[in-house]
């Protein structure tokens, strides 16, 4: 059996991935290190969250050291560290004035990490699986490389013997991180090793690869494994649907800008406008970069079921709350999800990490639903399952099983 572990992107938010490590192993694994639990797979594939994930495990961080990641105030600040006015460019110095543009600097971020991680820091990716205690091993960053505009991936091997360029491992995850657009203010520019290659990297979700759970089963076909012998772990940081509150108020805004788009003297009612301008605008950079994970679940689990085997469903576990209000919706949970709804990937106050964690815990128990591969909204907002597991509980049974 070949094990691949594939972490989503989503900032802050991929402490969920943390809890659900530390669920899943906690009575197998007493310590809890990082290397003890990369050694159950084969295969990890990481983008942006995912990826510091990654490398807190590869530094060999217990879960609970992991996770002062986004817990400590000061290291989740040196992460997303915001700049000043005078740091910024233009238009973003005035633009940032209506919460628009990026915020928070490339450079300190790196230093955070290199910092963080200086094991991680001193090697390069490929002599990381004998690090950890597994040659086999296989590593996967994703990056977008805002030169040539297309997906880079930095790996700890050269597949089908090719030429590759190998960085540190906290290179590879200051590319993978660096969301543009709301978040980071440039590139992020990293040298491959042993050569005179520059990188300018964006977050590997503009290549697709937020999710990168199918790129990962390519890279496994690419290495021969047969598709019977895929067994995948897809670990998200929470998918958010719309609500109705953000529907309704879509379609005001959207019937108001229509109507008054001629009448350029009404200044007081431009208020309308600007925000569906910036609506738009912001809902099609954000759906770059948490494009829906359904897409990559259900792809990856068409391309397992052409194998010969019938088990496909208990060989691919995806495990990511899913923010939804319907009619089916535990009451006791409408308030935090209502809250979960308005909160952005870059969340550095303590009441934020607080809600982060009761929503795993929710999740964990059942009240908060767990992800579905494929699924359908009716026109009155119901969610309905095709392919997935509903609850956390059946995912984690079935991952047991393994």
């Amino acid at each position: 059996m070949y094990k691949i572990l594939s972490l989503d992107g989503g900032g802050s938010w991929a402490i969920l991935q943390l809890l659900t490590l530390k669920e899943r192993y906690k009575d197998e694994i007493p310590e809890l290190n990082g290397h003890a639990i990369l050694k159950q797979f084969d295969m990890v594939i990481a983008n942006s969250g995912g990826s510091i994930v990654l490398c807190a495990l590869a530094e060999d961080w217990t879960i609970d050291k992991a996770l002062t990641l986004f817990d400590d105030k000061s290291i989740r600040e040196s992460i997303f560290s915001e700049n000043s006015f005078w740091e910024t460019f233009w238009p973003v110095s005035i633009t940032k004035m209506f919460s628009f543009g990026p915020k928070y600097s490339s450079s300190r971020k790196y230093e955070a990490f290199r910092k963080l991680f200086p094991k991680a820091h001193k090697m390069t990716m490929d002599d990381l699986p004998d690090f950890i205690g597994k040659p086999s091993l296989k590593l996967i960053v994703c990056t977008f490389d805002a030169l040539n505009n297309r997906a880079k991936f930095f790996r700890s091997y050269t597949p089908n013997n090719a030429t590759e360029e190998f960085v540190p491992l906290t290179k590879a995850i200051h590319g993978s991180s660096n969301a543009p657009v709301q978040y980071f203010d440039f590139p992020a520019r990293i040298k491959a090793d042993k050569t005179n290659i520059w990188y300018y990297l964006w977050d590997g979700a503009l290549g697709g690869f937020n999710n990168p759970v199918v790129a990962g089963i390519i890279e496994a076909f690419r290495l021969s494994i047969p598709l019977d012998d895929i067994t995948v772990i897809s670990l998200g940081n929470a998918n958010k649907l719309m609500s109705k509150a953000q529907k309704d108020r879509f379609y005001q805004v959207r019937s108001i800008t229509i109507k008054e788009r001629k009448k350029k003297l009404l200044f007081w009612r431009y208020k309308f406008q600007f925000e569906f301008f910036k609506e738009t605008v912001m809902n099609q950079a954000k759906t770059i970069l948490f494009q829906p994970p359904d897409w990559a679940n259900y792809v990856g689990l068409m391309f397992l079921s052409k194998s010969i085997s019938d088990d496909i469903e208990n060989r691919f576990i995806r495990l990511s709350p899913i923010i939804h209000i319907d009619k089916n919706t535990n009451p006791l949970v409408i308030e935090l999800l209502d809250k979960l709804y308005s909160m952005d990937m870059d969340l550095t106050k303590d009441e934020e990490i607080d809600l982060l964690k009761e929503c795993f815990l929710k999740w964990r128990d059942g009240k908060i639903k767990n992800q579905p591969i494929e699924f359908s909204v009716t026109r009155e907002n119901e969610l309905m399952y095709s392919k997935g597991d509903e609850y956390f509980s059946e995912g984690l049974k079935k991952w047991k099983r393994i």
